[in-house]
């Protein structure tokens, strides 16, 4: 298979949202890159409420994963529980992460991957982009210890208004809406609603930002 430097994981949490109003403000705030959490990128504990999506460094080296330590990144966190009736059992969140490119060719482009976050009782998808473009893709900052390559920022937030467990990504024209080939299609039910919202990403050459996304 595909060689990788990252494993991403994340704690499935119940925290409630208890003002829905400003929700969205406070994902906003809390999701940020380790450069205004932590510098050390550990993932302290008191920079984490909620929810969060961790990514951890594979050691390099023979055999170098079952001794040496793992580099843990707190990529995002604030993932919050909205309190409705039907999610009064076991409620959490975020659920699954997905990593996937924006176009099929990104891959072996060398680009670095988006991560897609199923929010679950969140009830909402997030869609998360490298938070710069890096030379190396695998970059690591010894010095203040820090790994570039696992910098992420909430690109977007699609609000759903039910449960959203799982996402799918794939990159086959979807019908004959009008949309750009070879760009990927993300899917995102939402459970209570009984619906599939199907999003499209493409080249965005007449709004593309000073990082190149």
């Amino acid at each position: 298979g595909d060689r990788f430097s990252l494993f991403l994981g994340r704690s499935h949490e119940c925290d409630y949202d208890v003002d829905t109003q400003n929700a969205r403000q406070s994902i906003h705030n809390s999701m940020n890159s380790i450069d205004s959490q932590n510098k050390r990128g550990h993932g302290k504990s008191d920079t984490i409420r909620g929810g969060s999506l961790f990514a951890y460094r594979i050691p390099e080296g023979r055999n170098a994963w079952k001794t040496a330590p793992w580099h843990r990144t707190t990529v995002a966190t604030g993932f919050q529980v909205k309190s409705q009736i039907w999610n009064v059992i076991n409620p959490g969140a975020p659920g699954f992460c997905y990593t996937f490119h924006a176009h099929k060719d990104d891959n072996s482009r060398a680009k670095r991957p988006m991560i897609a976050v199923a929010g679950d009782c969140a009830e909402s998808a997030y869609i998360f982009r490298p938070q710069q473009s890096l030379d190396q893709p695998n970059r690591f900052d010894n010095e203040n210890d820090i790994d570039l390559s696992a910098q992420y920022q909430l690109m977007c937030e699609i609000k759903c208004g039910a449960t959203v467990g799982s996402i799918a990504i794939g990159y086959g024209d979807l019908c004959s809406a009008e949309q750009e080939s070879g760009y990927a299609k993300i899917y995102v039910p939402c459970f209570e609603k009984d619906k599939i919202l199907v999003f499209a990403l493409g080249s965005g050459e007449d709004e593309q930002d000073h990082s190149g996304w």
